[in-house]
């Protein structure tokens, strides 16, 4: 794998249909002197065909964990592959998951982004399949702490957690509904805006966020990452922008499903934790 501008790091958890497609919006735009990186965290063996699809990308490599390690434990072992062989932290490093999509200019425009020194990560407009809505600007102002004593609440059991996650579905749709085209004219007048944090499915960072001294050590297994990600770039003065030009497209829950188990409403009120606990004494 050669030295990079862009690194792309897709984490899978038993999403291979998904990584296919996320792979065919990559290709055509690898001349854009992209690496890409597959970190499989998934509990079953990749099939054959799914093997014979990936070999002979030769900006890909696929990466076996043997285990779930998690949204951000994947992604790091994807990114210490990567700085094993070149020390040196390309431009841009995606962290992803694979049920997005990649718009055809995404990369050129990436790559001819106009932005601050100050820069840590950009909020692309990624744009919903299933609510047709942007998942951006994700949370514009920080949370109260408060308000994260309410989401403990909510997440505290399984059934008023979905209750919560079907209302909230509700608002989507219907604003899905009401903002089909008034949303992207809207966005335009936005880019650069400063927001506190980016949508999960795909965080774009500028290398400043690691050189400065950030990385994907989490102390949770899944969820909370895009609070922990603003909160880091706060404490190393680095902006989050918001750049609507930016797009993907998100089919969304492919690895986890619309609503939760016990045991993935348990990850999320571990999440809240770890946050209340790390940045709200």
């Amino acid at each position: 794998m050669n030295q990079a501008d862009i690194l792309v790091i897709g984490v899978i958890y038993n999403t291979y249909p998904e990584t296919i497609r996320y792979l065919n919006s990559l290709t055509p735009q690898a001349t854009v002197n992209l690496a890409v990186i597959l970190v499989d965290n998934s509990d079953q063996a990749a099939s054959p065909d799914f093997i014979k699809k990936i070999n002979g990308l030769p900006f890909l490599h696929y990466l076996e964990t043997g285990k779930n390690l998690g949204y951000f434990g994947g992604a790091r072992e994807g990114l210490k592959y990567y700085l094993a062989e070149h020390p040196i932290y390309p431009s841009w490093i995606l962290v992803t998951n694979v049920d997005i999509v990649f718009t055809p200019q995404f990369f050129t425009r990436l790559t001819a982004l106009n932005h601050r020194q100050s820069l840590g990560l950009v909020a692309p407009s990624i744009i919903s399949k299933k609510w047709n809505t942007d998942y951006n600007p994700k949370i514009q102002q920080r949370y109260s702490k408060k308000k994260l004593l309410l989401y403990r609440f909510l997440y505290s059991s399984f059934l008023v957690h979905n209750l919560f996650l079907l209302a909230a579905y509700g608002k989507k749709w219907v604003g899905g509904v009401r903002g089909r085209n008034k949303e992207a004219a809207a966005s335009q007048g936005q880019l650069g805006k400063k927001i506190y944090a980016p949508h999960g499915s795909c965080l774009v960072f500028k290398n400043d966020y690691f050189i400065g001294g950030g990385t994907l050590d989490m102390p949770n297994f899944l969820f909370g990452e895009e609070v922990m990600v603003a909160e880091t770039a706060m404490q190393l003065g680095l902006d989050v922008e918001y750049h609507p030009e930016l797009v993907i497209h998100d089919y969304e829950h492919a690895s986890t499903g619309f609503f939760l188990t016990p045991k993935m409403s348990g990850y999320n009120r571990q999440a809240i934790q770890s946050i209340l606990t790390r940045y709200y004494p």
